[in-house]
């Protein structure tokens, strides 16, 4: 499964087999709606979600909020796993029952140093996921929140719980059942039986 990592794309699975048996490594499963990381915690292993979907959180004194859903297979946190100060900046839950692998640090960045492929692969994950965190924090900082709620719905297809929806856009659920309305009487959303979809 790890072998179809686009970091190990460059390398056969057997490369993969043989160099896992030979580092300190283990696979967890984790059931829906386990918590995998706690925001703060060291990063002092790779975790790589090797099946399964996983939701990243932030959270803060009475609001929690929603980051990114993850599908597998992709490396958790790669951004912060060398670090200065290498922790956890979210917490991360199980969506779907999950298989985490978590490797010994210092045996990944040796085998980033022997497959150059892998190193950059390595460093385009980590390029890719600066980029998405670029957007999200502008999302934040320069639209509104009615332009906020329109791009999730139009990313989306449709927002089928407006209490995740309400922690995906870092505000209280009365806020955004506000905004809901207004854009219900307008015309621009309409509520169905999976949730609220764009009009057409």
């Amino acid at each position: 499964m790890l072998h179809e990592l686009p970091l190990f794309a460059g390398c056969s699975e057997s490369e993969v087999s043989e160099w896992l048996s030979n580092v300190p490594h283990r696979r967890e499963h984790f059931e829906k709606d386990a918590r995998i990381v706690r925001q703060g915690d060291a990063c002092r292993s790779v975790y790589i979600l090797a099946r399964g979907t996983t939701r990243t959180e932030m959270e803060q004194e009475y609001k929690d909020l929603t980051i990114d859903l993850l599908e597998a297979p992709v490396v958790l946190a790669s951004a912060f796993l060398f670090a200065s100060e290498s922790r956890f900046p979210v917490s991360v839950f199980a969506v779907t029952d999950c298989e985490v692998w978590i490797i010994n640090k210092d045996s990944f960045f040796a085998f980033l140093l022997q497959h150059p492929a892998a190193m950059q692969g390595f460093v385009q994950d980590i390029s890719d996921r600066c980029a998405f965190l670029s957007r999200k924090l502008r999302s934040f900082a320069l639209k509104s929140l009615r332009t906020r709620v329109l791009d999730l719905i139009r990313e989306r297809g449709v927002m089928a719980s407006v209490q995740f929806a309400a922690q995906a856009l870092g505000v209280q659920r009365p806020s955004l059942s506000r905004v809901l309305a207004d854009l219900q009487a307008e015309g621009l959303v309409l509520k169905t039986d999976e949730g609220f979809v764009l009009a057409r």
